[in-house]
């Protein structure tokens, strides 16, 4: 196994296209791991529907077509079930169904995505088959290690897959539920056996989880809100569709959030390199500055609130910083111990810092790399980790759809906080213990700076009053309840 030599042992980052990806992508991992296999030479991959006219040479789609025996199974299913008087009222039930399903998807998709329901309905469509990718960066394995992490105690994918089989199927009718199981084709029929069997004990071996890590990271927030939304009996108290939106929500805010925070200490690392500063007031300062990579109050100018450039300099510092922490590692020479090393140490961080400090105090130039990097411009590895955190938080509204789990908007030069209303809900009501438990203000504005973001009180709490998520007067401060989203 090749020696990591990485702050957090983080793949590089891509950005979904789709936020239905995140949920099959997850399915999918719990497939391949059981069967140690990648997907067949001749699949380009797996698609709901057909949305262009382009070459499609070796991708699959899982949207039935009138005329197709699975069409006409969906059919008798609904006859058979009472729900239709007859075969044609069956098909146009059937054609209607199987469009509900259909994600929101932009007037440039070629392939549009199944919204993952459950585990047939998210085996729908995969990364390569929506994107056209061989390739794709490992999405699943990402959220896994984040989780990780965080001190999650069992997987992303295992807790996921769980809920959406709970035995009381909360959320969905039963008979819809019935109709969706069998639209998945033939050949992924055996998938879905085999995530429904291994995914509630998926497990992902060997995955980071460094003692020096603060507990108000995005990693922290992602273990707690994932472990709360699938663990306490959300699933059976909300729609599906909803659920399911949330759990989106949660994996793409924890997929950019979890990058910006890893970019931001390798940029402090770096800087802190060359400075005098003592090691453990260094590491203090730059976990109390992550709490705070974005302004949130909505009185401020917009020029003033514009988190644009710091998304930028987080990726192309970022990156030119990991660049230059990596080489250092990765050289045996150099005498820079991993990070790796120092895992088990609550005061691991500070102390690589010393010891790198050490290693590099007489290396030739190393100030002048050191400032390079610090300031550097964007290069291809910096592009993709800044489309990964702009994308997965920036407001992606589909034709007559608005992007209700967005927290930042777009318009102009300027890139602002700017929550949708759904986004809020989740976030807050993730806070409490479960559905119809409150949760405080103290508890939120923690979770906004575990993810990164230092948000103005009066906004938050005009916010939530507005919403009619406020239980208790303004003046009630830090103790002001939240009502949750159900």
């Amino acid at each position: 196994m090749a020696k990591d030599i990485s702050l957090l042992g983080l793949n590089r980052p891509e950005y979904p296209p789709s936020r239905e990806l995140f949920m099959s992508e997850l399915a999918w991992s719990v497939d391949r791991a059981v069967k140690n296999s990648e997907k067949k030479p001749d699949l380009a991959g797996y698609a709901y529907g057909e949305l262009s006219a382009r070459a499609k040479t070796g991708f699959e789609f899982t949207q039935p077509r009138p005329g197709t025996e699975k069409f006409e199974q969906l059919c008798s299913v609904l006859v058979d079930g009472r729900k239709a008087r007859d075969r044609d009222d069956a098909a146009r039930m059937v054609s209607i169904l199987l469009k509900e399903l259909e994600a929101p998807y932009s007037n440039k998709a070629l392939r549009s995505a199944a919204t993952p329901l459950g585990v047939e309905t998210a085996l729908l469509q995969d990364l390569r088959g929506i994107t056209g990718k061989k390739n794709p960066a490992n999405l699943a394995l990402n959220l896994e290690k984040m989780y990780a992490l965080g001190g999650g105690k069992t997987s992303v994918a295992a807790s996921w897959t769980s809920a959406v089989m709970s035995s009381s199927g909360g959320g969905l009718p039963a008979w819809i539920r019935d109709f969706y199981a069998i639209v998945a084709p033939g050949d992924i029929e055996a998938v879905v056996e085999t995530v429904k069997q291994h995914g509630p004990s998926h497990a992902v071996p060997d995955l980071r989880q460094p003692r020096w890590l603060p507990k108000n990271t995005p990693y922290t927030w992602f273990a707690a809100a994932w472990d709360n939304l699938c663990q306490r009996g959300w699933a059976d108290q909300m729609p599906r569709r909803r659920w399911t939106d949330w759990a989106s929500c949660v994996a793409r805010t924890a997929l950019a959030s979890g990058f910006m925070f890893e970019m931001h200490l390798y940029r402090r690392l770096c800087a802190a390199l060359i400075t005098n500063e003592e090691a453990g007031d260094a590491v203090r300062a730059m976990m109390e500055d992550s709490n705070r990579l974005f302004g949130w109050d909505d009185l401020m100018q917009k020029s003033a609130a514009d988190v644009g450039p710091v998304i930028r300099q987080l990726a192309d510092a970022g990156s030119a910083c990991m660049k230059v922490v990596n080489e250092l590692a990765s050289n045996d020479e150099s005498g820079v111990p991993s990070f790796a090393h120092f895992d088990d140490d609550v005061n691991g961080l500070a102390a690589w810092i010393s010891a790198a400090r050490e290693a590099c105090k007489n290396r030739p130039g190393f100030e002048q790399e050191v400032g390079n990097a610090l300031s550097a411009k964007k290069s291809g590895t910096a592009n993709n980790t800044w489309e990964t955190i702009r994308y997965s938080l920036l407001s992606r509204s589909s034709d007559g759809e608005q992007d209700l789990y967005a927290l930042l908007k777009s318009a102009g030069r300027y890139t602002w906080v700017e929550p949708g209303q759904e986004w809020l809900v989740t976030i807050s009501s993730l806070e409490a213990a479960g559905p119809r438990q409150l949760s405080r203000m103290t508890d939120l504005t923690s979770a906004l700076a575990a993810i990164g973001i230092d948000a103005s009180q009066r906004t938050l709490v005009s916010r939530l009053e507005n919403y009619g998520l406020a239980r208790s007067s303004h003046d009630a401060d830090d103790a002001l309840e939240i009502m949750p989203g159900f």
